[in-house]
């Protein structure tokens, strides 16, 4: 019964973190819209100042982090390559299509990740968990149909790029989860980082820009990173990944609420059903028996 108890929560502080991690990604939207940089310049700072401001925290718990790098091995590289990729695909995605279309691509995240953690790891995959993805891609898309734009087949492309670096950090991640993989954080910026300093002008930064830039990345970008890595101690990767649709609800909320650009009805009828689908699968995994 102890056991049962422990295990419904831990499960709950992990839908907690996963929906913090959500809550923090939705603002980059925001942020990057103040923030008046050419794309790549905004994606080298955002990895530079990533890597300059984990070092510290890095250094200053260097034997736990020596530890879990050296036992974590190949998974802690294989991660953090995925995870530079997703950075990169990001940026190149935004250039090339609408932010509606690459949005639709993101909802293939909980689908595409909960296959690969029944493939490679062999959890479960329920069947209302599988009813509430499909509800939060229809609610997805009715969010973002009034905004679709032809011609942006290069761009939705690579925004699937993006998806599957995501779902597989998720499944490796969620492997792992014995070890810290915060480590793979920072050698993800620094990945990043190097891919983007050809195509950037970061003498072109100025004072008054670096407080949002910090608020991106340390703040935005880790902080969101930490959150749902350690929610992937907790929960299934699938289930993670569905609360981190939450992300594309919020991101126009924002935008609403700081610089009155009110989302139209079906955007605000999608959002409520992604909302209410996450919320409903929480709900039915917390009443199926844990021990």
């Amino acid at each position: 019964m102890k056991t049962s108890t422990s295990s419904s929560s831990s499960a709950l502080v992990g839908v907690a973190y996963a929906i913090g991690a959500a809550v923090l990604f939705s603002t980059a939207g925001l942020i990057v819209r103040h923030i008046d940089l050419p794309a790549w310049d905004v994606s080298f700072w955002r990895s530079a100042l990533l890597v300059v401001t984990m070092l510290p925290l890095l250094i200053w718990q260097r034997r736990a982090v020596l530890i879990d790098a050296r036992n974590a091995g190949a998974a802690l590289l294989f991660s953090a390559v995925l995870l530079a990729g997703s950075f990169v695909s990001f940026i190149l995605a935004l250039g090339l299509a609408p932010v509606a279309n690459v949005l639709i691509m993101f909802g293939a995240t909980p689908f595409i990740t909960a296959v690969a953690a029944r493939l490679f790891l062999g959890e479960p995959l329920h069947g209302h968990t599988i009813l509430c993805m499909a509800a939060a891609i229809l609610g997805l898309a009715l969010s973002v149909a009034g905004s679709l734009q032809a011609g942006a087949l290069a761009g939705m492309a690579v925004a699937f790029i993006v998806v599957l670096c995501m779902s597989g950090n998720y499944v490796v991640v969620r492997h792992r989860r014995d070890v810290g993989m915060a480590p793979s954080i920072w050698l993800a910026g620094v990945i990043s980082g190097l891919v983007a300093f050809p195509f950037a002008h970061p003498e072109n930064v100025t004072w008054a820009q670096l407080p949002l830039l910090f608020a991106l990345s340390p703040g935005q970008l880790a902080g969101g990173l930490l959150l749902y890595m350690a929610a992937l101690r907790r929960i299934p990767a699938g289930q993670a990944a569905l609360l981190g649709l939450l992300e594309l609800v919020l991101g126009p909320v924002w935008v609403w609420l700081f610089d009155g650009e009110k989302p139209d009805d079906l955007t605000l009828v999608g959002g409520a059903i992604v909302v209410s689908a996450a919320a409903v699968n929480v709900w039915l995994d917390s009443r199926r028996p844990t021990g």
